[in-house]
């Protein structure tokens, strides 16, 4: 199937990579379905845009994810009402912290087919596996959808334990040359910057945080290397922003991680970023 996934415009200079859809364009990919980046972000289109840009162009499904927050959720108000408009309307799917926690109430505002609630790897392909096989949504676990008028939230999708399993993000079908131009601290004039993840989750329960999912899932260190030695080689990256929760969950893994990273003679840049914007 044809898949277009938005990567809304956050109004900054310069966006954080969108992770989270690039590991989702990599899964879709591998399910053998062809799969096209809107780059809102990038070149700052209006609504619009969008809505011409589906006129003239045919899509099986259309996927846009958002984090919490009021800029955000306006954001996905406007670009629903893009999506809407169209004469070629797709399937239309939402995701992210963003409608996760409240499906129904989402789904209500933005007139979305379906929400992907939490960790979407798995729920997306078999979302769209149902589709083409028109199979019933209700027994695709990790989704939220409207049936005859009515909202069904259905069991969630058990979290993937096996991070390393998910293939890289799919690096190649987004503009790297813009995203790197990232800036983070001690990054020189001639340096590349990019995030990565390594692993998902935190050990710890501060009151003070929302929590999507329990538990802490680190990658391995060489499967981080591997991804590290990518970005180097494919895109000239030189600095590495770790964009997760957790990336010292102990003294033992820092120090595992950095030694690794010695040992493969990286020879790069890296911090741990707080958060992810």
């Amino acid at each position: 199937m044809r898949v277009l996934l938005v990567i809304y415009d956050n109004d900054m200079y310069i966006h954080w990579f969108p992770q989270g859809m690039g590991y989702i364009a990599a899964v879709l990919r591998e399910a053998g379905h062809e799969v096209e980046i809107y780059n809102q972000d990038v070149h700052h289109y209006p609504e619009e845009h969008l809505t011409r840009y589906l006129d003239n162009n045919r899509y099986d499904l259309i996927g846009v994810s958002v984090v919490g927050g009021y800029y955000q959720y306006r954001k996905l108000l406007s670009i629903s009402e893009a999506i809407n408009k169209s004469k070629n309307r797709p399937f239309y799917v939402i995701g992210g912290h963003g409608p996760s926690p409240e499906p129904e109430y989402f789904l209500h505002k933005t007139q979305a087919d379906a929400v992907v609630i939490g960790e979407g790897e798995r729920t997306i392909v078999q979302l769209i596996d149902a589709l083409f096989h028109k199979k019933k949504l209700r027994d695709v676990k990790g989704i939220a959808f409207r049936e005859a008028g009515e909202v069904v939230i259905n069991e969630r999708q058990p979290l993937i334990q096996d991070i390393d399993s998910i293939p890289f993000p799919a690096y190649d079908l987004f503009p790297i040359d813009y995203y790197r131009l990232l800036r983070m601290p001690y990054a020189t004039n001639s340096d590349f910057v990019m995030p990565i993840l390594s692993g998902r989750g935190c050990t710890f329960q501060c009151n003070f945080c929302y929590r999507m999912d329990q538990g802490f899932r680190p990658r391995r260190g060489e499967s981080i290397i591997e991804e590290i030695e990518l970005l180097k080689k494919s895109y000239g990256i030189t600095y590495i922003a770790f964009g997760d929760e957790l990336l010292m969950s102990s003294v033992e893994r820092t120090v595992s991680l950095c030694s690794a990273f010695i040992k493969a003679k990286l020879n790069i840049k890296w911090m741990k970023k707080r958060s992810v914007p």
